[in-house]
């Protein structure tokens, strides 16, 4: 290198120094210009107008909780599309804060019950193959897809409650929410809902009601006696549901 290329090469950086100093470039651009500068390309990073920042693009939330879901329900054989939820990144945080998880059931008619539990290796789960028992359940169809939230902790809250007092208070998920918010739990995030305690459902059997939890790593239910509705239990609570609406 003869002493006038080493000048040019002393200017160049220099000047990518200078704007860096100034703001006038992003960390990356910056990089970029001396990633230049070493191969002895000219710099001509562009420079944000007046008032212009640098900032990185604004995530959203709602989207890549869209697209996770998408790609959770199509890994098991589900070609579906997932529209996006009607929430804010604020919404987001106050969520996560709040240990409440958004999830995604789609129409009856292309995504049942039935179907995830198969996908999911349990086809062989009673309520899947026993159609007398199955008759008895009051199953909640799903007209259209729609997101719910739910609380998401590993462990179910609101112990020592009996039914009555939580069907006041809350509005418990159902049988079909309760499969989804489980197995996407423990495979989007690694939580493993209520093992070694169970979750009341406001699905019915006949005069009962069922109740679900993670069963040697699969889904459990069973059924609470009619006259136990009132009685509470220190292994048995309920999560909260709230439907919230797709985004326009």
């Amino acid at each position: 290198m003869n002493r006038d290329q080493e000048l040019a090469l002393r200017h160049l950086c220099d000047k990518v120094i200078e704007r860096a100093r100034a703001g006038t470039i992003t960390f990356d651009a910056a990089r970029d210009g001396l990633v230049a500068v070493a191969e002895g390309r000219a710099f001509d990073a562009p420079i944000p107008q007046r008032g212009e920042k640098n900032h990185p693009p604004k995530r959203d939330l709602a989207e890549e909780r869209r697209l996770d879901v998408e790609r959770w329900y199509r890994s098991h054989g589900f070609e579906i599309t997932v529209p996006e939820p009607d929430a804010s990144n604020r919404d987001f945080a106050r969520w996560e804060d709040e240990e409440k998880v958004l999830f995604y059931r789609p129409p009856t008619s292309e995504v049942s019950y039935e179907a995830i539990l198969i996908a999911m290796g349990q086809g062989g789960h009673w309520t899947v193959t026993d159609e007398n028992d199955r008759a008895k359940i009051g199953w909640k169809p799903a007209k259209k897809g729609y997101w719910f939230l739910m609380e998401a902790a590993s462990v179910c809250p609101r112990s020592r409650t009996c039914w009555n007092d939580l069907g006041k208070a809350i509005r418990l998920p159902c049988l079909e929410e309760y499969a989804i918010a489980c197995w996407m739990c423990r495979e989007l995030l690694g939580v493993l809902m209520d093992v070694g305690i169970w979750c009341f459902l406001r699905t019915r059997f006949g005069p009962r009601v069922l109740f679900a939890n993670l069963f040697f790593g699969e889904l459990g239910v069973g059924k609470i006696d009619a006259n136990d509705l009132s009685s509470t239990f220190a292994s048995g609570g309920g999560r909260a549901v709230e439907v919230i609406p797709n985004a326009a």
